[in-house]
């Protein structure tokens, strides 16, 4: 455990999960600095007795200054989109640009402790029950290889610097306390709640609450060994048309849409593809995320994590009722 008069830093501490782990630390009387680029923007820390500090991962400057007197890093913050106008330098160079950014200046500080945020995105998912052993080679968009290069990076520089580093890779992360945009999980499951899913894309997902992600994370500073891997996701993965099934349990007035085969939505992702290259606005449908959600299992091998953390997270039917209910609210 930490001393009280330690300082933990959060980057990325206005997202859903950097905001969520946020609240966690200081549940646990931790001094907590939460790093954003928008001090202005004070939402997410209303009635919250954080530090907040301004801390931006492509300036080293902001985080050379954020990080001064910090012993434990947890860094969360990422560029987190599947499309853009020019994916390698939006996703790719941005991530990479901002791993080495932040893992230099906790070199620079003296940061006792790394708590690396990576994601499932950069595992091998051809494994049957996935798990930390292998990395990923296929990626279904630029995000996946941004998460898989950026991780591999931070590892080398963790090496390099003699950084004492763990990395936890969460899996498609759900729950309360989102003040910013909604993450793409957090997206379909608002359009199933309000009727604005055109019909069923027979995704399966592995599904995570946010809230175990944030103490899974703390129990990896407690008790995680240093260059080690933890998955934090659950076991299974849920289809989406379960996730509808739910969700008209809790509401009545959500209406089951009928299922899209994989060959329609790739004629339609063909179609956004070509509206996107002129408008400039993200498609609906991704090509390489249809082949990789569509009908296909995402089991994970947790037991790691179960073993030697302490990691306990609730189940994936029980994070997504608590979702939907939480986004019901929200229009």
């Amino acid at each position: 455990m930490m001393k009280d008069n330690e300082i933990v830093l959060v980057t990325g501490a206005n997202g859903h999960l950097g905001n969520n782990l946020v609240r966690e630390l200081l549940k646990k009387d931790k001094h907590v600095k939460a790093s954003v680029r928008n001090i202005e923007n004070k939402k997410p820390f209303e009635g919250l007795s954080c530090e907040l500090v301004y801390a931006d991962m492509f300036n080293k400057d902001s985080l050379m200054k954020a990080f001064k007197y910090v012993n434990t890093l947890y860094h969360v913050a990422a560029v987190f989109k599947h499309w853009a106008k020019n994916p390698e330098k939006e996703i790719l160079e941005a991530n990479l640009n901002g791993t080495r950014n932040v893992l230099e200046a906790a070199a620079e500080c003296g940061v006792r402790k790394i708590i690396y945020v990576s994601s499932i995105a950069a595992l091998d998912f051809s494994q049957p029950i996935i798990d930390e052993k292998k990395w990923g080679t296929v990626f279904p968009n630029m995000y996946f290889k941004s998460k898989n290069d950026s991780e591999k990076l931070a590892w080398y520089l963790a090496n390099k610097f003699s950084l004492n580093m763990i990395s936890v890779l969460p899996s498609g992360m759900i729950g309360p306390e989102i003040f910013e945009h909604f993450t793409p999980s957090m997206d379909l499951l608002h359009k199933i709640i309000h009727n604005q899913l055109p019909f069923d894309p027979q995704y399966e997902i592995n599904y995570v609450h946010v809230k175990d992600v944030a103490i899974g994370m703390i129990l990896a500073e407690q008790n995680g060994k240093t260059g080690e891997r933890y998955i934090l996701g659950n076991d299974y993965s849920v289809s989406t048309t379960d996730v509808i099934r739910i969700a008209k349990s809790l509401f009545p007035s959500v209406r089951i849409p009928k299922k899209a085969n994989k060959g329609f939505q790739l004629f339609l992702a063909s179609i956004m593809k070509l509206t996107s290259k002129l408008t400039g606005n993200p498609p609906a449908l991704l090509k390489g995320n249809i082949h990789h959600y569509f009908k296909k299992k995402e089991n994970l091998n947790i037991q790691k994590a179960q073993v030697k953390l302490g990691y306990n997270p609730r189940k994936p039917e029980v994070a997504l009722k608590e979702t939907l209910e939480y986004l019901a609210q929200i229009k």
